[in-house]
């Protein structure tokens, strides 16, 4: 759900890991094919199939390809795809000389590692991930997204003080503004936040041209909802939607109607046409808020598998419409436009009201 956000946040640690000369390529013959391979699906922007081949070709080199290791780790953040940052940021960490290229690698390890454990409830993985990011910042002390990363895995495992020693250290050595700190505190705040599926931050321009933050939706109840004027089955969620905004207008709540379109003029005339409630952004499925929720084209399920990449005969799917809700302290979830939904609404708005009383 997260995956382009993922990329995005730690593009400057990766930046400092991918920072080297560059380096040649894997010795043995068949690696140096698949490894070639790989490159020629990088430039044709087939991510996935790339990965597979980098993975291969580096197997096939009895681990020792380091840009495989580096093509690894930075593929799989951008595909969520935690193994391979494991495997990549693992090779890393013994391939590396630079103590800061080992922090980092050390630093990728632990966050594939925690990602894993979650996912599995594994709480051995999230002791390993601990122990790799102080591996990380021993190397490296000046690094503080590691002690962010590190303080949520120390949540995850429950450890809360530890956590809240951590996060406080982060803000000790981060500047105003910074996001991360925003939740750090927050999370000083309230613990259980950090071991909750929160909104990751995005900012994007409404056809008014306000600028929208997850700062600024803050406190607030949000109600997300993705569609696009090609989809068919969108405009019958019109009237709930309208409904709802009626009902909520001028309450803590927001509702946030992004559109998947990328033809301005199509989308102008159809907001003309229609009575489309909320505050509306067009961004197709490449812009800000859809990356940040996990939404956009998808293959059929009619596929034949290539090599790690996929063929559909059927065309592509838009994950079109969905809906999420945002609570006050930044939490989401999906949702679907229901009679239930309203009624969560109700709780969450009424929650908000008294929590911006008792401020």
């Amino acid at each position: 759900m997260r995956r382009a956000s993922i990329a995005v946040v730690h593009v400057c640690l990766a930046a400092l890991l991918f920072a080297q000369d560059p380096a040649q390529g894997p010795t043995d013959k068949k690696a140096q094919k698949s490894y070639q391979q790989a490159l020629e699906y990088l430039q044709k922007h087939e991510e996935g199939t790339a990965l597979w081949f980098f993975r291969d070709a580096d197997k096939q080199d009895q681990g020792h390809c380091l840009p495989c290791h580096e093509q690894m780790v930075r593929l799989g953040l951008a595909q969520q795809n935690w193994k391979a940052v494991e495997e990549g940021a693992a090779g890393l960490s013994s391939e590396v000389q630079e103590p800061k290229q080992q922090a980092v690698a050390h630093y990728y390890l632990g966050m594939a590692l925690t990602h894993e454990g979650m996912a599995g409830h594994q709480n051995d993985l999230i002791n390993r991930a601990h122990d790799e990011f102080s591996k990380a910042f021993s190397l490296y002390p000046r690094l503080p997204d590691i002690l962010f990363e590190d303080g949520k895995a120390l949540a995850q495992l429950r450890r809360d003080d530890e956590a809240k020693a951590q996060f406080e250290k982060f803000i000790a050595m981060t500047p105003e503004g910074n996001f991360n700190r925003w939740r750090a505190q927050q999370f000083i705040g309230k613990p259980d936040l950090a071991r909750a599926n929160l909104v990751p931050d995005f900012a994007a321009f409404t056809s008014d041209g306000e600028r929208i933050t997850v700062r600024d939706l803050a406190g607030k109840v949000v109600l997300v909802h993705f569609w696009a004027t090609s989809c068919d089955t969108c405009p019958r969620a019109l009237p709930h939607l309208r409904a709802i905004a009626r009902k909520f207008q001028n309450q803590p709540f927001v509702m946030l109607s992004v559109s998947a379109d990328y033809q301005p003029p199509v989308w102008h005339a159809f907001l003309e046409k229609n009575d489309v409630p909320g505050l509306q952004c067009m961004e197709g499925f490449n812009g800000p808020i859809a990356k940040a929720f996990g939404v956009g084209v998808r293959h059929e399920s009619n596929v034949e598998n290539l090599g790690g990449g996929w063929r559909s005969s059927n065309g592509w799917k838009e994950d079109l419409p969905k809906t999420f809700v945002i609570d006050p302290d930044g939490v989401f979830e999906e949702e679907k436009l229901s009679d239930s939904l309203d009624g969560k609404l109700q709780d969450l708005v009424t929650r908000a009201s008294q929590d911006a009383i008792n401020k």
